[in-house]
């Protein structure tokens, strides 16, 4: 019986072991000079040296975790500034190339380090675009300028140039295409005009 139940465990563990392997997780890094070039914060993000890891996790149930983090490093190696938006939804897998659909929620953390005060927003909830609401959960309000986490969804890069937040857009369309290329990817880009 000891035997029995022994090998029963083992199966349990390798059965375990073997579910938590099928989720799959790439890592795309840029460096500072990267994003400087595609920001619109280019004075803190330059001279603070912030760097962005974006990590999908795509997983055996059909559903994938999105996380955006942009940060800089201390001397000490602690991070000073951290920024981290995640977002949730359901992903198509077709070869190399995987379809990360218009997520059903999105949350955001934010540590502006030695930038902070009341000039940023502190509190940031996490948001739900089931019912479309994409305008849900405004962050990083300063004077006159304010983001939805559903903006920061579609481009490879934080605080993009090209970010709207113009909440008008079709979350039908606002899909998020990327080439699996060993434990990292490459976003695909496409323009409106093309066909």
């Amino acid at each position: 019986m000891k035997k029995f139940v022994s090998l029963l465990l083992a199966l349990c563990l390798v059965l375990a072991a073997t579910a938590a392997l099928a989720d799959t997780t790439l890592v795309k890094s840029y460096t500072t000079e990267e994003l400087t070039s595609n920001t619109y914060h280019n004075g803190f993000v330059t001279a603070l040296g912030c760097v962005e890891d974006n990590t999908i996790v795509l997983k055996d149930d059909g559903t994938y975790e999105y996380t955006k983090e942009m940060y800089n490093v201390g001397e000490d190696g602690s991070k000073g500034i951290d920024h981290v938006y995640t977002f949730v939804g359901t992903y198509a897998q077709d070869g190399d190339t995987v379809v990360l659909a218009f997520p059903t929620s999105g949350s955001a953390s934010e540590n502006w380090g030695g930038l902070g005060g009341s000039y940023f927003a502190a509190d940031i909830p996490a948001a739900s675009f089931e019912n479309s609401d994409y305008a849900a959960a405004v962050i990083q309000c300063k004077e006159e300028e304010s983001h939805i986490i559903a903006d920061l969804f579609e481009s490879p890069y934080l605080l993009d140039t090209l970010t709207t937040s113009d909440a008008a857009f079709d979350a039908e369309e606002c899909v998020v295409t990327i080439t699996v290329s060993g434990d990292t990817f490459e976003y695909v880009i496409s323009n409106s005009d093309d066909d």
